[in-house]
């Protein structure tokens, strides 16, 4: 795992493998929350964990 330390403002960028950046931005960091924003190609899924993970488990149940 990459520990990263960034203020509001201060932003990190993936590129996937076929080019596609996505940026990751600090909005706001207020007491044990973090706003962050993200800016990617309409064709990158972004999802919070939790969605993330209810969605893949919804696919492998309707996969039967």
């Amino acid at each position: 795992m990459l520990i990263l330390t960034r203020r509001p403002g201060e932003a990190l960028v993936m590129e996937t493998q076929s080019g596609d950046l996505i940026k990751v931005v600090v909005i706001e960091n207020s007491g044990a929350q973090v706003r962050l924003g993200v800016i990617a190609n309409r064709e990158v899924a972004v999802d919070r964990e939790e969605i993330y993970l209810r969605k893949k488990a919804g696919k492998e149940v309707s996969r039967g």
